[in-house]
């Protein structure tokens, strides 16, 4: 990532200038080779994860034939009626800082909910692909916006687009979507069901379908993780030629210097 302001605001620590370049030359096919080799294979997993998805947007697309908007929008507004009637709003339009909360990794699904819902209320929102879950948290994170309070707003790792958690800090209330991927019911306040909108007509009528998409998209997605888990392992043994040609100690160093400094300006602009 390259710095926008660079000296100005932004400022660029390059590690480079800690590594023995003498002893890496010395590998320098084995690294091109096994680099090339670790970008080959994260292509493969990002389309297998593309191809995954598009079972999970077709499951999406027949649940929303059959969902009741006018129901999810009546639950929407209860819910923001509920969540600011005993605050006053701000004389400041909120921030949104958007982030992920979880990942596919080589381990497989990993998430944070634990650490990162950590607020007096916690909204659960439960609902199928297509029930509108995000919908919902949406409306929520707008009127949060408009009343003057800042979000942290948490995206799908399938979809950058699809938002699937909410903080709002200074009311000290969350708003999570729980799924077989991502549960979350521990500290929730109240379970919102979004499935109970669901015309059963149309569950009946593309029972197989749907079955049939839930199959193959956790077929392709156990794929995708085995073959990010074998990128990984060709980067670990890319990483084994860097290792004994780092400073570690001047990298520390380093370090210590940074924060010291970060701390300093946290200090001086009270942040």
């Amino acid at each position: 990532m390259d710095p926008k302001n660079p000296g100005a605001v932004d400022e660029i620590l390059h590690l480079g200038d800690f590594w023995n370049e003498e002893g890496m030359l010395k590998n320098r096919e084995k690294i091109l080779k096994e680099n090339k080799e670790v970008g080959r294979t994260f292509r493969r997993a990002y389309k297998y994860i593309k191809a995954a998805y598009s079972f999970y947007e077709d499951s999406a697309e027949i649940i929303s034939w059959g969902i009741d908007n006018a129901k999810v929008n009546s639950k929407a507004n209860d819910l923001i009626i509920d969540l600011f009637k005993d605050s006053d709003a701000l004389d400041k339009e909120g921030n949104i800082r958007r982030l992920f909360a979880s990942a596919i990794t080589p381990n497989g699904y990993v998430n944070y909910l634990s650490t990162l819902l950590n607020t007096n209320k916690v909204y659960a929102l439960k609902g199928r692909p297509g029930t509108g879950t995000e919908k919902v948290i949406s409306k929520v994170m707008d009127q949060a916006v408009e009343r003057g309070y800042d979000v942290e707003a948490y995206y799908c790792a399938l979809n950058p687009y699809k938002l699937e958690h909410l903080v709002i800090p200074k009311l000290s209330v969350a708003l999570t979507t729980t799924n077989e991927y991502h549960s979350y019911d521990e500290k929730a306040l109240a379970q919102i069901n979004l499935d109970d909108f669901i015309d059963d007509e149309i569950l009946n009528k593309y029972k197989s379908e749907l079955e049939l998409n839930k199959k193959e998209f956790d077929s392709i997605m156990d794929i995708a993780i085995k073959t990010v888990a074998k990128a990984k392992k060709v980067h670990d043994r890319m990483e084994a030629y860097y290792i004994p040609n780092m400073d570690y100690e001047a990298i520390q160093r380093c370090f210590e210097v940074t924060l010291a400094r970060i701390i300093g300006l946290a200090e001086e602009f009270k942040l």
